[in-house]
């Protein structure tokens, strides 16, 4: 059996740069779907580099925006490969912007998307380079992309261990915080539900709907479903968990999407998105998921609490457990923030 080919990351490093948004709208704080949108873009340009083959979008990792990104802003993305499996590929990326004081680059983000490449017949295409690692640069990344792998299996474990839990109750549930609302909403109350069929414009070179168009869709969704619960108009994603692409969407998918709160901090809420596809021939399966976490501020900028919170209640087990395993996934990232602090 031969061995695979090998490729320097060097060999599908990549850098993107635009002035992002509405001429019209310059100066305002810019939803997250449109910065997810450029990031699939040059995550799947790298991928199809490093493969020489067609590739889809199989996850996002964590996303936070640490800084607001506004309309008419000049962006920068830098990608590169982190590590290669049978035929999927991890790739970093780094997003910056320019800032009008100091006129210097500052970070705004960090993204891992993983994309699979694919065939003709829109299977696996396990006939991919490797990755060589040459040098001191190459082998930090490598490392890093070890830690990830421990930080997705942990990530796992620790979701798996919600459904292993037996019947909840909400008093043992309900953080404190949640009990300081002046108003209150089931979690199914919270629920949006949003139907709608893709365009041939839509389509990426695979014949698909393009990722960044999902996300674009998501990410509305989800901040819409925030001004529904909080009913203020000023929301916008900074963090997204987690998005899983599990099935592809077709331009004749009749597409469901149904979002809904399921974690409310002070002045924050998680969102979280299951997405359905029913195909031609009557099939409905599930695509995608993910989860959004969305700021509540005031019309100067300044973040603002959430006045509404959700009625837990023992009969309602579901809304219980997805409530649990949101409290579990912010700690969870809370305490990667802090190894990251202090390594």
């Amino acid at each position: 059996m031969s061995q695979r080919p090998l490729k320097h990351i060097a060999d599908s490093r990549m850098t993107q740069s635009e002035i992002v948004g509405e001429q019209g709208l310059m100066g305002q704080r810019m939803q997250a779907g449109a910065i997810l949108d450029l990031i699939d873009m040059i995550s799947g340009r790298i991928a199809h580099r490093h493969s020489g083959s067609d590739v889809t979008t199989l996850s996002f990792d964590r996303v936070d925006l640490v800084y607001p990104i506004h309309h008419m802003d000049l962006v920068r993305l830098d990608g590169n490969m982190v590590s290669v499996g049978n035929s999927s590929m991890l790739i970093c990326v780094q997003g910056y912007r320019k800032d009008s004081h100091t006129r210097e680059f500052i970070p705004i983000q960090r993204a891992y998307v993983t994309f699979v490449a694919i065939n003709a017949q829109r299977r696996a295409n396990r006939d991919i380079p490797g990755l060589r690692y040459a040098t001191a640069e190459d082998e930090a990344i490598r490392a890093e992309g070890e830690q990830l792998k421990q930080r997705s299996a942990a990530w796992v474990r620790m979701q798996e261990e919600g459904q292993r839990l037996g019947a909840l109750r909400a008093a043992a549930v309900e953080q404190p915080l949640n009990r300081e609302k002046s108003e209150y909403l089931t979690p199914a109350e919270t629920e949006i539900v949003v139907t709608r069929q893709f365009m041939p414009r839509n389509l990426n070179q695979a014949g698909t709907i393009f990722g960044g168009d999902i996300l674009i869709w998501m990410d509305r969704v989800a901040t819409y479903t925030a001004r529904h619960f909080t009913r203020n108009p000023h929301v916008v994603t900074i963090a997204m968990n987690r998005i899983f692409f599990r099935q592809p969407i077709f331009p004749t998918d009749l597409v469901r999407m149904v979002s809904r709160v399921v974690y409310v901090r002070r002045y924050t809420m998680e969102v979280e998105i299951n997405v359905h596809i029913q195909r031609d021939d009557g099939q409905e399966v599930s695509s995608h998921s993910g989860y959004f976490t969305v700021l509540n501020y005031d019309e100067s900028g300044f973040k603002r609490a959430v006045v509404t919170g959700l009625r837990l209640s023992d009969e309602d087990q579901d809304g219980l457990l997805r409530y649990y395993q949101a409290h579990a996934r912010h700690n969870f990232w809370r305490q990667q923030d802090a190894v990251a602090a202090n390594p």
